[in-house]
């Protein structure tokens, strides 16, 4: 059977340090694309914010709300009753 390595530092003695041209997408560092706006930060915060600087950063907003509702709903969560117990059984006794 052949096997293939899939080591992204393929060419590579061993021991030789990777360029950031070799670091796979994952260890890369990107760049922020942009900055959010002083207004944004404020109606994060809570603070009354005119609704025309909101319309500014329309994605913004809409991600920052789209994150509230995933964290009221995950807020909400509970274990079922049934899996503490399931889990308990299935750790072995202490001797």
């Amino acid at each position: 059977m052949m096997h293939k390595d899939l080591d992204p530092r393929d060419g590579l003695e061993p021991g030789a340090p990777r360029t950031p041209k070799e670091a796979p997408m994952a260890d890369q560092e990107l760049a922020p694309t942009g900055r959010i706006s002083d207004a944004v930060h404020a109606w994060l915060d809570g603070e009354p914010v005119a609704e025309a600087a909101l319309s500014a950063a329309p994605r913004e907003v809409a991600f920052w709300k789209k994150v509230e509702v995933e964290t009221t709903t995950r807020r909400r969560m509970v274990t079922p009753a049934h899996v503490p117990a399931q889990i308990l059984a299935k750790l072995p006794d202490k001797g």
